[in-house]
């Protein structure tokens, strides 16, 4: 996708009201969209920034890739309990040019006022900004903190989910059952990049509690991520297989499945002129396999002057400990003891502080200015593409973005 073409619908074309001159009279249909044009740089070429999952990142030069994107959604009301969605999102993820993906496609039947059924590809409810955050506009920061929301790869899957939503005198509570499987691609950052497919039946619940300006979330999700073509990792199998370490190699891959879990709860309080936003989650895994269990939790602040509404957050992201234990006749050092230590079993860690401002500066139009300072505390954190023994030094992003709702 051209950024031109983001930057024209930033500009208020009225993209919105020459495709309504086509819809049928009797309102059935909608049409709907997002757009988000961004520049990024960082202080450094020593390593890329990246979105998670994203395949190719920003450094020194100026960058449009990491934060750009353009969705558009289409719903169609067949009867006034059945009705029908579909969302395409175009941006760059796993590979190094824009690409569109459906990422909402799904029937949805209201089966009484407070329960609903939807059936088709929906988004799993991982994190409080799961549903949204893909839209710049609907975040008040340019992009969700990436050390909490990279403790997921599966954004949406192929099943259903049951809403249930009551409210009781001033608070409202919600909650949502999903299940399903995700087919997905998982971008592997070292041997110069690679692409994995993945395939992860999971459920999941998600909890809220509303009551005025104060928001309460609870999220559990349990998968069983799967992997055939991951490169680099069945290489290295085939290598400890080879140097009769075979129990490792079993427990190491993702061949077969491995059970993985997340746990999450946010809250929010937006009340006046005051903003208030953190998140806590835990990725563990429940059988061994190379992926670390990870904790990580971020804390937000703004306040609204006007139009204007300048944040701060802090975020960290760090290892909790590792599901694999190398056997005792294991090299203590070497090539292969490197490769499976600190390559696959030790977590990249980092702490990031970001400021920034956001100015609504029109109808369903925002501006951000954002500056991120990363430290990364072991390898190169959330970075891509760094030094072989991590980066050892903090990194300055700065980055602005036009949000638009049409």
């Amino acid at each position: 996708m051209n950024p031109r073409i983001l930057a024209l619908l930033l500009a208020g074309l009225p993209v919105a009201p020459a495709c309504a001159d086509g819809l049928p009279a009797d309102g059935k249909l909608s049409l709907s969209g997002f757009a988000t044009f961004g520049m990024a740089r960082t202080n450094s070429d020593e390593a890329q920034f990246v979105r998670y999952n994203q395949a190719e990142g920003v450094d020194s030069g100026v960058n449009s890739g990491t934060d750009s994107n353009l969705g558009l959604q289409a719903s169609y009301k067949f009867t006034p309990e059945l009705s029908a969605t579909a969302q395409v999102l175009t941006r760059q993820y796993t590979s190094t040019h824009y690409a569109p993906e459906l990422s909402w496609a799904f029937l949805k039947y209201q089966l009484r006022d407070e329960l609903s059924l939807r059936a088709g590809r929906v988004v799993v409810p991982s994190f409080m900004m799961s549903d949204y955050q893909n839209v710049g506009y609907a975040n008040t920061m340019m992009r969700p903190p990436l050390e909490m929301y990279g403790l997921a790869a599966i954004e949406h899957i192929d099943g259903a989910d049951l809403t249930y939503q009551r409210s009781f005198g001033a608070s409202t509570v919600t909650a949502q059952l999903a299940a399903g499987v995700s087919h997905g691609k998982l971008f592997v950052a070292g041997g110069g990049g690679s692409i994995a497919t993945i395939r992860a039946p999971l459920y999941a619940l998600n909890l809220a509690l509303e009551n005025g300006p104060f928001t309460l979330r609870l999220s559990r999700l349990t998968t069983e991520l799967e992997s055939r073509d991951f490169r680099m990792l069945n290489t290295l199998t085939a290598r400890l297989r080879q140097a009769g370490f075979a129990a490792l190699a079993r427990e190491l891959t993702l061949v077969g499945g491995k059970k993985i879990s997340f746990s999450s709860v946010g809250a929010t309080m937006d009340w006046q002129q005051l903003l208030l936003q953190g998140e806590y989650g835990r990725r563990q895994a429940n059988e061994p396999v190379y992926i670390p269990d990870n904790d990580a939790y971020y804390v937000m602040a703004g306040y609204r002057v006007g139009a204007l509404l300048p944040y701060y957050a802090h975020a960290a992201v760090w290892q909790k400990g590792r599901s694999v234990t190398l056997p005792a006749n294991f090299p203590a050092g070497g090539a292969l003891a490197r490769r499976v230590d600190f390559g696959y079993l030790t977590a990249a860690e980092q702490h990031s502080d970001l400021l920034g401002l956001r100015w609504n500066f029109a109808k369903a139009r925002a501006l951000k200015v954002q500056i991120d300072r990363l430290r990364p505390t072991r390898k190169s954190g959330g970075l891509i593409n760094g030094p072989a023994d991590g980066l050892k030094h903090p990194v300055v992003v700065v980055a602005f973005a036009l949000d638009a709702v049409f």
